[in-house]
Parts: structure tokens; sequence; C-alpha cells
């Protein structure tokens, strides 16, 4: 037992030996130099790989980013114009009818929508470093204020000549300008930054050829100082060595019986494996993935790898061929919704037909959300397609209702397989179809849901499908909400446009109207100076007494002070018996007067009052009410005359 182990461990000490002299880096020896320039030259050879891997990812990285940004703050400045736009037609509505509704909306827009809309691209463009992008974002900022001001100037003063002033639509006008200022800035820059990728892209082969040329420099010194330091008893076996370094694979060399012969067995090997390497590289070079040649037996480091390699390029094409029909996919209905944008019914029909045919489904439809009214959300079908026929059908679901219903009210992409047979026909809204596969998902923008694609196969969807219809359901919800923005500000135009008209035909007669009054309102003030010169006198000549309805005293003037001897002061807040001579009969009196003067009647009396020093005043009296607008009674103002010792009949 003992002597078995001493055995193993001789043997395993034997092997550790012979594995270090086969990888022992020794410049002196030819094995060592074989290793040291090997070394060299892959690891130069992985520097200049990588080096060139993460400058053109960085490029590629930097580029996304920079046309991720200039089209956020590209569709945010738009977003911006679109809200004022609104908030122009919300002033119009309100000012037209009056809705408190339509008010509250104007300035939820403002608050909620505008300024928030304003920041964010604000946030967008802010570490943008171009000076006119800058320079319109600021203007853009300073702007805004003032069109809600004028807006809300009008709202204030009930006033659609304000809202329609020139100086308002050329502030519009000019905030148009603005974000198209922008947006051509921001498209400039993109186009800048493809240009930048597309001159990165043709300076790909020629760094690839500068590196090869350097790589090819270095690995050819290397091989050249490596086979002239090769002993000259193996000289035989350099020149097959050479092609072999130099790219070329020759023919196999005939067994010796020297100690040469292991070598020689092993180029014999090499070479075989070579030319199975030279095949298996055609076949990938043809794109022939799906190659059964094996190299090295598809064992060892390098027989791994390649087939290891073989398989990652069988991956690699398969992935491009889904992403090259991702990307024209993407633009293909990019160029249906540029082109039919003029009805939501036209472009429903033209984008489920191509979406079904395109996507390899057998039917589909295509929901809109009304949510005019909030109370009332309904979910229309506005395009239907199967079997290449499209169909006209109507359809109006509730949220929650059916899986259209509920992909509404989730968000989210709802993917079912293996569906019973009446399944579709009771939960979905493709009538009495039974697909296999069904896909239904939401067309939302910044988290609104705008509509529901519904689509459903005989074949799996896969994840690039449910992808492609996600990034499709964005394109069109945005379209969509752009289209009825536009339809609604058309029809507000027209609307807007025929009330200008009747306006200017009225501002005729006002103007007509304006010139009467201006002379009527010449002849009133006139009349106005009169009366209050009049009043004026009356009210200097005659003793005035203010009373509240309960009679107490809230005014008196100067005459009244001379006649009875009462400062203001000791007679206000007083009743008015305080002054009368018999204050018995002074509260029936004045219930008398002021029930008389409710009636409408008016009322004059002699009426006897007391003096300060308590002397006797007879006073002729004339009383009258100052109203309120509803007609009820809020003062009364009594003018008196004085008349001791006159004789009054």
């Amino acid at each position: 037992m003992a002597k078995n182990e001493s055995h193993q461990e001789a043997n395993s000490l034997k092997r550790k030996r012979s594995l270090f002299r086969q990888v022992k880096v020794d410049f002196k020896t030819l094995q060592g130099r074989i290793t040291i320039g090997f070394l060299l030259m892959g690891l130069f050879s992985i520097i200049m790989i990588l080096t060139s891997h993460w400058s053109w990812k960085s490029q590629i990285e930097n580029a996304k980013q920079v046309i991720k940004e200039d089209k956020n703050s590209s569709i945010k400045a738009s977003e911006i114009l679109q809200l004022v736009d609104l908030t122009n037609i919300l002033a119009f509505r309100y000012l037209t009818t009056n809705e408190e509704a339509y008010k509250t909306g104007f300035e939820s827009r403002w608050t909620t929508s505008i300024y928030p809309a304003v920041g964010e691209l604000d946030s967008l463009t802010r570490n943008i470093e171009n000076e006119k992008i800058i320079v319109f974002r600021n203007n853009l900022k300073e702007h805004l204020p003032k069109i809600k001001t004028q807006q809300s100037a009008a709202i204030s003063n009930g006033s659609l000549e304000e809202l329609n002033d020139e100086a308002l639509i050329d502030d519009i006008v000019h905030l148009s300008y603005l974000v198209e200022s922008i947006k051509s800035a921001l498209q400039e820059r993109e186009h800048e930054t493809l240009a930048a990728i597309k001159q990165a892209e043709r300076n790909i082969p020629i760094l690839l050829t500068i590196e090869f040329i350097i790589a090819f420099i270095v690995s050819t010194l290397l091989a050249l100082y490596i086979i002239r330091s090769v002993l000259t008893r193996i000289k035989f076996v350099r020149v097959k060595i050479r092609e072999i370094s130099e790219g070329n694979i020759p023919e196999q060399m005939e067994h010796s019986k020297d100690e040469m012969n292991s070598i020689i067995k092993a180029l014999n090997g090499l070479i075989i494996n070579l030319k199975g390497i030279t095949n298996f590289a055609d076949d990938v070079g043809k794109g022939h993935f799906d190659s059964n040649i094996s190299v090295f037996e598809n064992k060892g480091i390098l027989g791994e790898s390649l087939a290891e390699m073989r398989t990652k390029l069988q991956n690699v094409a398969e992935q491009d061929k889904k992403r090259d029909w991702f990307n024209k996919g993407v633009a293909k209905f990019g160029d249906i919704l540029r082109t039919n944008n003029d009805s939501i019914e036209v472009l429903s029909g033209k984008l489920i037909s191509e979406l079904v045919n395109y996507s390899n489904a057998n039917q589909g439809s295509l929901f809109v959300v009304n949510d005019e009214d909030p109370n009332d959300i309904k979910i229309q079908l506005k395009g239907a397609y199967a079997y290449e026929r499209q169909k006209f059908i109507e359809k109006e679901l509730a949220p929650g209702q059916g899986l259209v219903g509920q992909c509404y009210l989730e968000k989210e992409y709802i993917y079912l397989s293996e569906i019973p047979g009446n399944y579709v026909a009771i939960r979905s809204g493709l009538g009495e179809a039974t697909p296999t596969y069904l896909l239904i998902s939401p067309m939302k923008v910044n988290e609104e849901i705008l509509g529901i694609i519904e689509l459903a196969s005989f074949h799996p969807f896969e994840d690039h499908h449910i992808e492609f219809i996600d990034k499709v359901g964005e394109n069109i919800a945005s379209t969509i909400q752009g289209l009825q923005v536009s339809l609604e500000t058309r029809s507000l135009l027209e609307e807007s446009q025929m009330r200008a008209e009747q306006l200017q035909a009225q501002e005729e007669e006002m103007r007509q109207n304006a010139e009467e009054l201006e002379a009527t309102q010449e002849e009133m003030e006139r009349q106005s100076r009169e009366m209050g010169a009049f009043n004026l006198a009356v009210k200097e000549s005659a003793i005035l007494i203010e009373m509240e309805v309960n009679g107490s005293i809230s005014n008196v003037n100067r005459k009244f002070e001379k006649a009875l001897g009462y400062m203001s002061d000791e007679i206000l807040g007083k009743n008015h018996s305080f002054i009368w001579k018999n204050k018995q009969e002074a509260g029936t009196e004045f219930e008398s007067i002021l029930a008389k003067l409710q009636s409408g009647i008016s009322v004059q009396k002699i009426i006897n009052c007391e003096k300060r020093n308590g002397e006797e005043i007879q006073l002729y009296a004339d009383f009258f009410p100052i109203k309120e607008e509803s007609g009820k009674i809020r003062k009364i103002e009594c003018l008196c005359f004085e008349l001791t010792g006159l004789k009054v009949n």
C-alpha cells in the first residue's frame, strides 16, 4: 500500500516537472523564445482588439445618448407648443361659453403641464453645449409667461378681442418659431452626430487594416527571429514551419526514423487541423454556420473555441436577422404614420392590416380610447383585419371589459397561449376567431393609454415580436395624440374664423353706436355737472340728517351743527328721538315715515326739535330713501329747512 502511494507521488511529481518544462519561459531556449513570442503576439493582438472595440463602442454609446437626448428634447418642445395652443383654445371656449371647467382646465394646463414640460426641456438640454439651442431655450422660457399673462388678462376681462389680439397671436407665432428653431438646431446636432458615426464607420476598415498590418509585421518578425534560432539539425523542418507561419498549408511530410519523427507527426497533425480550420473558415465566411466540419475533434482550447465561435456566430446571425426585421418594421410603420395622418379611421385600418401581415399573424384589431367624457370612457374599435381582408365592424368596450378592457386598466401587454376554442370568442374583441396565441398590447405615451393593439396567430409571438409591437404602439399612440389635437385645433380654427367674421360685421355697427353714445355721454356729463352743483347747493343751504333704518343718526352737516348747536361727534350714533321735542311720538312717527318710504310714497313733515340749549326749533323735513340694487332701503336722508318764526298754514 505504501509502495503504491510512493509510486503515485513519483508519477505526479514527474507530470508536474514535464508540465513545467512545456510552459517554462526561458529566453535562452528555443521553447522559451517561442513561448515568449506567442505571448507577445497574443497580448499585442488583444490590446489592439480591445482598444478598437472600446473606442468604437464608446463612440456608438455617446452618439446614441446624443440622439436620444435630441429626440426627447424635440418631442418635449413640440409638446410645449401644443399645450400652449390648447390653453388658447380653452381660454377661447371659456370666453364663448363662460363655463368654469374651461377656465380651470386653462390654469391646470399651465401649472401641471406646460411649466413642468419646460422644466423637463431645460433638464434635457442642460448638458448640450450648443449656443443656438441654449439661446432659443432661454428665449422660450422668457416668452411663455408673457403669453400666459395676456391670456389671463383676456379671461379676467372677459374679452375675446384681447384673446384674438394681434400681439398675442404674434407671441404664439414667435413661440412656434422658437420651438421650430430648437427642433432645427437639435436635428442639425443629430445630423452632425450621425455624420460622425458614419465617418467612424468608414475609418474602421482603415484602422483594422493598419492594425492587421502592424500585427502581421510584428508576427512575421517574431516568427523569423524564432525560425533563425532553430538548430541546424532541424533545418529540413524549417521550410514547412515557415510556410505555415506565412499562412500557407503545406502537404504532409513523410515520417522519419530519427528523433525528429515526433515533431513531424505533430506537424502533420497540425497541417490536417489547419486544413480543417481553413475549410471551417470558408464555411463561416459564406454564412454556413451549421457546417459539420470538426476541428481538433472539437477538443482542446482551440477546438472548443472554434466550436463555441460557430455557435455564437449562429446566435449573432439570428439576432441580426431579428434586429433587421425590427428596424425595417419601425421604419415601415413610421412612413405609414407620416403619410396617413388625415383620419384616425383610415390610419387605423391601414396600420392593423400592415401590422397583421408584417408580424405573420392571422387577424388583428386596433382600438382607440375615447376619453372626452372622463366619467364614460370608451374603447372603440377603429380597425380590424383578418385573413388578408379588411373588416368593417363596430365594437365598443368599457375599461375592464374583456381582455382589451383589462389591458387598458393594467397598462401592460397580455400574452396568452394554448387558448381554449371558445375563450377568445367570449373574452376578446376578435369575434368568433379561435387563435392559438393571443397578444394584446397597449399603445401609450407617458403612461397614458391612447389605444390597444390585439393580434391573434396560430404561431407563437417571440420576444422580439412583443418588443416590436410595443415600440410601434408608442409611435402610433404619439401620432394619434397629435392627430386628435390637430383635428380639434382645425375645428376650433374654423369656428374662430367664422366668429371673427361675425365680430367684424358687428364692429361696424358698434362703431356707429359708439358715436351716438359719445354724444349722449357728453349731454349726460353736462347734466351731471348741473345736478352736482344743485345737490351741493341744497346740502349747503339745508339741514342734512342721515339715519339708519333703525333710527340711529349716522351723519349730519355743518348746517345741522349751526342750527341745533350739537357737534357731530355728540350726535352720531344716537337715536333720532334725541333731537325731537316730543320723544314719545318720535318712534311712532319714524315707523310711519319708514313704512311710507318703503311703499314708494314721498314724505314731507313739520317736526319740532330741541336745540342743545333747550330751545325749541321747528323744521320742515323732506324724507327720501337711499336704496340698494335689490330695492331694500339702506339709509334715509332728511333735508330740513328752519321754520321757526315763520307762519305756516
